[in-house]
C-alpha cells in the first residue's frame, strides 16, 4: 500500500498509519493484549506516553519472516545502534536442542512532537450510509475478475440493504447484486435512493486481501461521490480503517 508506515505505540494500543500525502489511506489499531505477554512503553512524558516511529514496511515485514516457522518467542525493542532502530530478537530454539538466536534490526526515525498530529487518527466524516458487506472471499473473487476488464469501480448502496459494484467498459457493463445486508447508518429519506462513489478497483482489492484474518465484521461506509470507507473487526483487539476516495467523474 505504501513504502513507509508510522506506527503510535501508547500503553495500550499499537497503530500503524499509511498515508498518501497527508491523505489517510489505512488505520490499524490493535490491542497489546492481543499481541504480547509483556509490555512496557515509557514516552515522552506521563501526559504524552505515546512513541510515534517511522520505517520502510516492507524491511519490517521481511524481519518477521522467521516467525513463519516454529519460533518459541519474540521480543521487539526500541534500540539505539548508531541509529534508532526497532530490534526483533527471534528466539529459535525450539526447532532444536541447541539455543538459536535470530536478531534483524529496522531503522527507523522518531517521529517529533511537533508532527504528531499529522499521524493521529483521522477525523471520520458523517457517511450517507453504513452496511455490511458480503463475506471478503466472495467479494475478492468478483473483484478479482472485474478488474481484469476495469481500472475504475462503481460501489452503489441503498437503505433496503443492497450493494451493488459495477464496471462500465466500452463493450460490456458487468454488475454483481448483494442483497438483504444489514444497515447501520443511513442519512437517506426514501429507500430508493441510491448511494454511489467510484473508486479505483485496484485499491479495493488491496483491502480484500485482508480476509486472511478471518474478520468478525466487515462494514462499508460511502459518502456520495467522496469517499468509501472500510472498517473491519477482529473481535475486540483489531480494527482497521481503509480509506478509498471517489475518482471524480
Amino acid at each position: 500500500m505504501a513504502k513507509y508506515c508510522v506506527l503510535r505505540l501508547t500503553p495500550d494500543e499499537l497503530c500503524f498509519n499509511i498515508g498518501d500525502e497527508r491523505i489517510p489511506v489505512l488505520w490499524a489499531v490493535l490491542s497489546q493484549q492481543y499481541l504480547f505477554t509483556e509490555y512496557i512503553v515509557n514516552g515522552v512524558s506521563e501526559q504524552e506516553n505515546e512513541i510515534y516511529l517511522e520505517f520502510d514496511a516492507s524491511m519490517f515485514a521481511r524481519s518477521l519472516n522467521s516467525l513463519r516457522v516454529m519460533a518459541k518467542s519474540v521480543k521487539i525493542k526500541l534500540t539505539n545502534k548508531r541509529q534508532p532502530c526497532l530490534t526483533f530478537d527471534i528466539d529459535l530454539s525450539s526447532l532444536s536442542i541447541d539455543s538459536r538466536q535470530c536478531v534483524h534490526d529496522v531503522p527507523v526515525r522518531l517521529v517529533p512532537r511537533k508532527e504528531w498530529l499529522e499521524h493521529k487518527m483521522p477525523d471520520i466524516p458523517e457517511f450517507d450510509i453504513s452496511l455490511e458487506i458480503p463475506h471478503l472471499k466472495y467479494l475478492r473473487y468478483v473483484i478479482d475478475r472485474m478488474k481484469n476488464m476495469s481500472s475504475q469501480l462503481v460501489i452503489t448502496a441503498n437503505k433496503c440493504g443492497t450493494l451493488i459494484l459495477k464496471i462500465e467498459v466500452d463493450y460490456a457493463t458487468v454488475s454483481t447484486h448483494f442483497k438483504g445486508l444489514q444497515v447501520w447508518e443511513s442519512r437517506q429519506e426514501e429507500e430508493s435512493n441510491d448511494i454511489s462513489a467510484t473508486i479505483s478497483i485496484k485499491k479495493l482489492a488491496m483491502f480484500l486481501g485482508w480476509d486472511i484474518l478471518h474478520p468478525d465484521s466487515v462494514k462499508c461506509n460511502l459518502l456520495q461521490e467522496k469517499m468509501v470507507k472500510l472498517t473491519l473487526d477482529v473481535g475486540e483487539y483489531v480494527k482497521m480503517h481503509y480509506f478509498i476516495p471517489a475518482i471524480a467523474s
